[in-house]
């Protein structure tokens, strides 16, 4: 393509990307306002039925109700209906590790919410009991939250310790979301069952607490979108230099042009995380490379002392444990990998990083695996070639045994 036409076709992709970012813009702000309407008249409606319990008490089981359509709606039946297109993470826009970890932790504050309120709901209050079956409906719900919890405390401690569980409970829970989505199903209308019991359905008392309680889920929906809207990043920057470039001279040819067209799109954060953890899978290639090399040099030696094989040995188990952490880094990468939103420049990104870790940890396996069958062969033949010392004293000691043992004999006669 000719200049003119290349700075022709950047000038409208400019143009139509600043429209494209001052719309989420504005939709930004429009989800700050909306959460911020929606708390501020929850705790309005909260603050005037504080002194009223028979009014707080059904509030609370009506936001426990709509805790179950919201995730149905939000999370299951979105990834029933597009399998392998990630939904969740385009709705939430989780598009590196820095949106991951944000969104990760504002959903377990939430979940830490219902689990509370689900517990002042089963418990009940002073002032009022809930009814036999609200009460065993509300204590299972409570269950049903915790293990939401435990799950929350369990991927954060995997993702930084233990990736391979947490890689295993994903492969065996890829069924289970149909189940995920009957249960949430079956304790709605359990939960409402048991609601009427204390307010009939369209009631005064129930459209006050479903406003309240729809409020307050208004302000939680608004609030995680909020996140991730937030953490967006502009590519106008990117675009704009590229368009400099292409004018003043810099960039003549076309796969140039188009490679640089390629990475504006690609978010900075998710480069950096590439780049980051490829230097640390590079070094610690290299750092295995170099104590597999030590280990070879040393047992390489013609008489090695005890030392040595110790040191040996010390270099083999060091290099052991950094290949340990290499397929641990790896595990971690495409772990939060497979929950991004990713476009295809950010995939081509993500797919180099992981033929690198994959090359990485195959040659460590190969030189580790090479290190120790040269370190056992090594032992074997020097354990071959040393003499037996404990026997050769016994056979020198024997002679000299015996003329004692006659003289004793003779001097007793």
């Amino acid at each position: 393509m000719e200049k003119p036409r290349w700075l022709e076709f950047l000038s409208s992709r400019l143009r139509s990307q600043i429209s494209i970012e001052n719309a989420e813009k504005a939709q930004t702000w429009g989800f700050a306002f909306l959460a911020l309407v929606a708390l501020g008249f929850a705790l309005q409606s909260v603050g005037a039925a504080q002194g009223n319990p028979m009014q707080l008490y059904p509030t609370k089981v009506l936001f426990l109700i709509l805790f179950h359509p919201v995730m149905i709606l939000a999370f299951y039946l979105p990834g029933l209906l597009q399998k392998e297109e990630k939904p969740v993470a385009r709705l939430l826009n989780v598009k590196d590790y820095t949106s991951l970890t944000s969104v990760s932790l504002i959903l377990a504050f939430y979940a830490a919410i219902v689990l509370v309120v689900s517990f002042q709901a089963a418990a009940g209050s002073p002032e009022i009991a809930p009814p036999p079956f609200l009460g065993g409906v509300a204590w299972a719900n409570f269950i049903f939250s915790l293990f939401y919890l435990a799950v929350c405390v369990f991927y954060f401690s995997a993702l930084l310790w233990f990736p391979q569980a947490l890689v295993k409970m994903l492969e065996r829970s890829q069924k289970s979301s149909p189940v995920f989505l009957i249960l949430h199903t079956l304790f709605f209308l359990l939960l409402a069952f048991g609601y009427s019991e204390l307010i009939p359905f369209g009631s005064a008392s129930f459209l006050e607490q479903f406003r309240t309680a729809g409020l307050f889920w208004i302000f939680i929906g608004a609030s995680v979108f909020l996140i991730g809207k937030l953490l967006g990043e502009s590519s106008i920057p990117a675009l704009a230099g590229l368009e400099l470039d292409v004018a003043s001279g810099q960039l003549e040819r076309n796969e140039e042009v188009l490679e640089r067209l390629k990475e504006a799109f690609v978010s900075k954060r998710l480069f950096l995380w590439v780049n980051r953890l490829s230097h640390r899978a590079a070094t610690q290639a290299h750092e295995i490379a170099q104590l597999t090399h030590d280990a070879i040099s040393v047992v390489g030696r013609e008489k090695p002392t005890e030392i040595d094989l110790r040191l040996v040995e010390d270099r083999y188990r060091r290099a052991d444990q950094v290949s340990n952490r290499l397929e641990k880094e790896n595990q971690r990468f495409l772990l939060s990998a497979s929950f991004f939103d990713s476009s295809d420049a950010e995939r081509e990104k993500i797919e180099e990083l992981r033929d690198l870790f994959s090359r990485e940890m195959r040659n460590a396996k190969l030189e580790l695996a090479s290190i120790r069958k040269r370190i056992d062969e090594r032992l074997v033949s020097l354990k071959n070639s040393l003499p037996l010392p404990q026997i050769a004293h016994q056979q020198k000691a024997l002679p000299e045994k015996i003329p004692v043992a006659a003289a004793a004999a003779a001097s007793a006669k």
